[in-house]
């Protein structure tokens, strides 16, 4: 019979919803059966929790016995950060911080100025994993990866990619005028006329600022989506939508 969960797992639990607590323990949380399937395998687990339901069903079979636990409906709703508690969760170890590498002059990669939703985040790097993008630099101000509702909408891709927080604007110090700087701007070139190299950065901002002009000040190739019809079209594109959209053009003009 599955051990029940400790009260003290279940306080450490429910603390690391909180940014801050993730980094004192250095352990995150994938909430939903889709979401520990998804991150299985990539992540070193620490411990995981299921309600008694979803084990007599299967949901939690590919979770080592030895590091599971049984938990009430009522407690997985106490330890949740989402507004549905999740039948399973499991608590994995953050990865350890490195030193992010220089980017690569022959690949495309991502840099993320200041994206704060968890949903966009997210987005973006399902859309970088489809695209074949290997690599995102964030900066620190980006909201944080392991974010639960970030790991959600990764659909998986989370463990896929390089992604590195970092001192973005000292990044694109150090490469500027070596390898081409994208950046989407109103006044930028329409970029499906646009010439586009096989490697480099492209630059994506905040949801509501945009880039910050620190970063602005490193592009050196401007680009802008047209609206289909220039009479009447939406204020603008969600950012995750917006990353998805540059990067198809990109494949495009350079399939994989």
């Amino acid at each position: 019979m599955t051990e029940q969960i400790s009260k003290a797992k279940i306080s450490l639990v429910a603390s690391l919803a909180q940014r801050k607590m993730r980094r004192r323990h250095s352990l995150f949380v994938a909430e939903g059966a889709k979401c520990v399937a998804d991150t299985l395998g990539y992540f070193r687990l620490r411990f995981a929790v299921a309600t008694p339901s979803a084990i007599e069903s299967g949901l939690a079979d590919d979770i080592p016995s030895d590091f599971l636990f049984s938990a009430s409906p009522e407690v997985m709703s106490k330890m949740s950060s989402l507004s549905t508690a999740p039948d399973v969760m499991a608590i994995y170890e953050l990865p350890s911080d490195t030193e992010a590498p220089a980017p690569e002059k022959d690949r495309i990669s991502l840099v993320l100025d200041g994206v704060q939703d968890p949903g966009n985040l997210g987005t973006i790097v399902r859309a970088a994993h489809w695209f074949g993008i290997k690599r995102i630099y964030c900066s620190p101000d980006t909201v944080d990866l392991f974010n639960p509702k970030t790991l959600m909408a990764t659909m998986g891709s989370i463990g896929h990619l390089e992604i590195f927080y970092c001192d973005i604007i000292s990044l694109l110090r150090d490469v500027s005028g070596k390898i081409p700087i994208y950046g989407t701007l109103l006044s930028g070139e329409d970029i499906y006329s646009a010439p586009l190299s096989s490697g480099g950065l492209i630059v994506m901002g905040n949801e509501g600022k945009g880039m910050s002009e620190e970063a602005k000040q490193y592009i050196s190739s401007a680009l802008t989506i047209p609206p289909g019809d220039p009479s009447d079209h939406a204020e603008s594109l969600n950012v995750g939508v917006a990353t998805a959209v540059v990067l198809s053009q990109f494949r495009a003009k350079h399939p994989l």
